[in-house]
């Protein structure tokens, strides 16, 4: 799926109108938060017709190049690869103007000060500009991922009370 989605990508990256394929994505993109979306999405007891139709309805207004495109997604059942296209072309954005994304990992919510601040001192670590994003999950500490960098970096409380239970152990 990782690699139609990068050929979808690749080729809309290369079009005048790029943007807006992009926005309209991001906004169908969206729509898979919903399960029940992508059950109709992904069903095939369901008319194409009436998915094109559906998809139609999140919009105001689109070009006809970006309604054929819909109609190519929905005829070869790729509607599912529109999250994945739209993860692409971020990627292909943040690295023509020399920005890597990373992801930190957390069991809260990073506040938006902490984020900058981690995204500042990355930045100078690396000499380039990161962005990160925060998702939230179930480990106990935090890490930080730069999978284009080749950089991974984690701190849990386990290993700080490993760590520490070790350095009295020496001492004693």
């Amino acid at each position: 799926m990782n690699m139609v989605a990068k050929k979808y990508a690749k080729a809309i990256a290369l079009r005048a109108d790029a943007g807006e394929f992009y926005e309209n994505l991001r906004i169908l993109a969206s729509a898979f938060a919903l399960a029940k979306f992508r059950i109709l999405a992904e069903s095939a007891g369901i008319k194409k017709e009436k998915k094109l139709e559906l998809i139609q309805s999140f919009f105001e207004k689109f070009s006809p190049n970006f309604n054929n495109f819909l109609k190519i997604l929905i005829e070869n059942s790729r509607l599912s690869c529109v999250p994945h296209i739209v993860k692409e072309l971020e990627r292909q954005n943040a690295f023509k103007e020399n920005i890597f994304l990373g992801v930190v990992y957390t069991s809260e919510k990073l506040d938006e000060q902490s984020l900058k601040e981690l995204e500042n001192k990355l930045s100078a670590k690396f000499n380039v500009k990161i962005k990160l994003s925060v998702q939230i999950t179930q480990i106990d500490g935090i890490k930080i991922a730069l999978e284009e960098l080749g950089y991974e970096l984690s701190f849990s409380m386990k290993t700080l009370q490993n760590k520490l239970s070790e350095f009295i152990l020496k001492t004693i």
